[in-house]
């Protein structure tokens, strides 16, 4: 049995010291603990003050009893294999932490089943609220998001219409448009695109920049000048080759995240392709491995940790205020220029 101690030398064991004290169930101060409907304010009360006298894990549980809240958050996050929402993720938790929440993880995984499940689970555990960056929103996913009572957050991800969900984001199209015209700037006017599968929202956001750019240039987004279904290093280097067997005469490729565009250039290094002498490579989100010295990947930067500070910080803002309307927002992503790109020489 683990022991402590607490003022006047009395022994603290563990919870059943706190039934027997109070002479009711272990059961019935499990679900005072836990603020169950079924048990009587009454008891929960006593529950709180046995708490307090048996300093047992005195600050969350009282405030929890007290103001009828878990202090916990859930967050949700499409795949913790993926670097970009593992660093929002940290930002997201420290902020909250500092406030005396605890987070609980959810891998979506890229599974429509495993992101319901984790929304049954925030109703059965009685989260204070949730922050969310869903991979799929079908029927299903949004009744039951329309069926929780707490506060929402979406992170990186727009809400479907119809649900007045605050979101914070980057503007992916905006972004993108800066990447296309920073390389038609530098003369390139065969440019490919390697894209994240089609189902993806910031995936069609970061293809529409693309495509838009190359017709206000007068240049035509050719099918094959375009390859979908990745999100990895692996994905990137098929990609590569397949627009280099639709186009060999291609001299700037754009990726929609830097893994592809990684990818991208292992390709190109595997085939004694130059960089950038022949080909230009840019990609997006600027993680940290576009930085390595012998990688050096000019891409877009989001802004990972203030994206998500600012997502906790929302969500703490109606937690505390019921009437409080919360407003979205679009943070601004930056061009990083590093050595993967190059102005091209007119023959």
């Amino acid at each position: 049995m683990q022991a402590g101690f607490i003022d006047g030398g009395t022994i603290l064991a563990n919870i059943k010291d706190i039934a027997k004290h109070l002479g009711v169930s272990v059961s019935t101060v499990s679900r005072a603990m836990n603020n169950h409907p079924d048990v009587r304010q009454e008891t929960k009360l006593q529950v709180m003050e046995a708490i307090r006298y048996f300093n047992y894990r005195p600050n969350a549980l009282a405030k929890g009893l007290i103001q009828k809240k878990t202090f916990t958050i859930g967050l949700m996050v499409p795949d913790l294999s993926d670097p970009f929402p593992t660093s929002l993720s940290n930002a997201v938790e420290e902020t909250l932490f500092e406030q005396g929440y605890q987070v609980v993880f959810g891998n979506g995984n890229r599974n429509s089943e495993k992101e319901k499940q984790f929304l049954q689970s925030a109703i059965e555990r009685q989260f204070d609220g949730l922050i969310l960056t869903p991979d799929f929103l079908d029927d299903e996913f949004i009744e039951l998001l329309s069926s929780l009572e707490i506060p929402i957050v979406f992170l990186r991800r727009r809400p479907p219409e119809g649900l007045s969900i605050p979101y914070v984001d980057v503007d992916h199209y905006q972004a993108a448009t800066v990447s296309m015209n920073y390389l038609i700037e530098l003369g390139h006017r065969q440019i490919g695109f390697i894209g994240m599968p089609q189902s993806s929202f910031i995936g069609n956001e970061r293809l529409r920049g693309y495509t838009d750019v190359m017709r206000k240039n007068g240049l035509t987004p050719e099918a094959g000048h375009m390859i979908f279904g990745g999100r990895t290093i692996e994905s990137g280097r098929e990609a590569m080759g397949k627009l280099f067997g639709h186009n060999p005469d291609l001299t700037a490729v754009f990726a929609a995240n830097d893994l592809l565009g990684i990818g991208a250039l292992e390709w190109l290094a595997m085939h004694d392709i130059p960089v950038p002498e022949k080909v230009s490579v840019i990609g997006f989100d600027n993680l940290e491995y576009a930085g390595l010295y012998w990688i050096q990947l000019t891409t877009m930067e989001q802004p990972r940790r203030e994206m998500g500070r600012r997502a906790a910080q929302l969500l703490l803002q109606m937690i505390a205020d019921k009437e409080y309307t919360p407003e979205s927002e679009l943070m601004e992503a930056r061009l990083v220029i590093r050595r993967t790109c190059k102005a091209r020489l007119t023959p």
